[in-house]
C-alpha cells in the first residue's frame, strides 16, 4: 500500500508544473495571422498607430526573438556580412543584460540583419523591404520560422535615391 502512495505522488504533482514552470510562448506554433493579432497589442504597434503613419511606403525594422530557433534555421539566417557579434560586444561594454539588449535595439541594422547571441533572449534585428504602411507588420509576420517570433518593429520613411550605391543611412526616422 506504501508503494501505491509513493507512485501516485508524482502523477499528483504534475499538474502543478504548469504553475512552477509555465509554458513558453515562443515554443508554440503560431501563423501569419495569429502573429499578426498578436501584434497588434504590442507597443511597437501602439506607437506605429500613435504616430499618425500616413499611407505611403516605409522601410520597416523587425526584431525577432530566436531564443528556441535550431541551428540550421539560425544558419540560413546567417548571411555573408551580417554582425553576429553585436550582441557579445554589448555585452562586454556593460555586462548587463538589459543594458547590452537596449543598446542592440539603438543600433541600426541593414538587411544582412544583426545577432544579439549567448543570453536570453537572443535577438534578430533586421531591415526589411520598402513597403506601404498597412503591409508591414503581416510582412515581418510572414518572414517568422519555427522557433522564431516577431517581438516589435520600427520604420522609417523610404527616401527613393537616384544613385542605388548611396548608403540609406539617413533616412528619416519615426518609431
Amino acid at each position: 500500500m506504501r508503494w501505491y502512495a509513493v507512485a501516485l505522488i508524482p502523477i499528483v504533482a504534475l499538474p502543478g508544473c504548469s504553475i512552477l514552470f509555465p509554458e513558453d510562448w515562443r515554443d508554440v506554433a503560431e501563423d501569419t495571422d495569429e502573429c499578426v493579432a498578436r501584434m497588434a497589442s504590442t507597443t511597437s504597434a501602439r506607437d506605429f498607430r500613435n504616430a499618425g503613419i500616413d499611407s505611403g511606403t516605409w522601410v520597416p525594422t523587425y526584431t525577432y526573438d530566436i531564443t528556441k530557433i535550431d541551428l540550421d534555421a539560425l544558419q540560413e539566417l546567417t548571411v555573408a556580412g551580417s554582425d553576429k557579434n553585436a550582441g557579445r560586444r554589448n555585452m562586454t561594454n556593460t555586462n548587463e543584460t538589459s543594458t547590452a539588449v537596449d543598446q542592440f535595439m539603438s543600433q541600426p541594422v541593414d538587411e544582412k540583419g544583426a545577432f544579439f547571441l549567448g543570453k536570453d533572449p537572443a535577438l534578430y534585428r533586421v531591415r526589411g523591404e520598402p513597403q506601404q504602411h498597412d503591409n508591414i507588420v503581416r510582412a515581418g509576420c510572414e518572414k517568422q520560422q519555427d522557433g522564431m517570433r516577431l517581438t516589435a518593429f520600427s520604420v522609417t520613411r523610404y527616401i527613393p535615391r537616384l544613385d542605388p550605391e548611396i548608403d540609406t543611412a539617413n533616412d528619416e526616422t519615426s518609431e
